[in-house]
């Protein structure tokens, strides 16, 4: 963890898809204050696939690492952590583009960046001031995919499982899950999330002021 307190705090969630990162960062948004706290999602940095056929986006792994826009994430990584405002870009995962619209998230006290994975590389792992790491049990997180991929992202039963053993799976060991190795803090979200949990990490982040 980076003891410079001039800085914005990058915080960092990595782990398996729909292992529930991003209720671990909307609760410790809670226990921060909106005041002093935003959200990033990862996801927001994919790339752009309008180049390819209908046919050909269907048919991405955006589990890959290479799926992710590294070069992007990293430079507004390096803003924000030096107080500089950024234009988060917007992501349509039914069509797989990235929209015209951004939405500016200025510097606060903290940062909490949430996706698959956040600190899998060097580069950016190294920006990160506390690196957190989300587990739950593979039949918690299919489940949990699942309803997420149906009623938000325009997929069918058939081609959520499909995907999740083609391609969640077999990235997940490959780039997710080594991750679990540089965390910080390494949670499991099988049950739902305790207060102690948070407690714990919400301690370790206001040794910072």
């Amino acid at each position: 963890m980076a003891k410079n307190s001039r800085h914005t705090k990058l915080i960092a969630i990595a782990g398996p898809s729909a292992c529930g990162k991003s209720l671990l960062a909307k609760e410790l948004l809670k226990k921060l204050g909106s005041d002093k706290c935003s959200i990033i999602s990862q996801d927001n940095y994919y790339k752009d696939w309008g180049r390819l056929s209908i046919a050909k986006r269907k048919k991405i792994n955006f589990d890959n690492i290479r799926a992710f826009d590294f070069a992007l994430f990293k430079k507004h990584l390096k803003a924000l952590k030096n107080n500089k405002t950024i234009s988060l870009p917007y992501y349509d995962f039914i069509s797989s583009r990235r929209l015209k619209k951004t939405k500016k998230i200025a510097p606060k006290v903290f940062i909490i960046v949430e996706g698959l994975m956040p600190y899998v590389k060097k580069e950016t792992g190294k920006l990160f001031d506390l690196k957190i790491y989300v587990d739950a049990e593979n039949h918690t997180c299919m489940a949990r995919r699942i309803n997420r991929d149906i009623n938000e992202r325009g997929e069918t039963l058939e081609s959520t499982c499909r995907r999740y053993f083609k391609d969640v799976l077999p990235m997940q060991v490959k780039y997710v899950e080594p991750q679990k190795r540089c965390a910080d803090i390494a949670v499991n979200s099988s049950k739902k999330l305790g207060d102690k949990t948070l407690d714990k990490i919400v301690r370790r982040i206001k040794r910072w002021y």
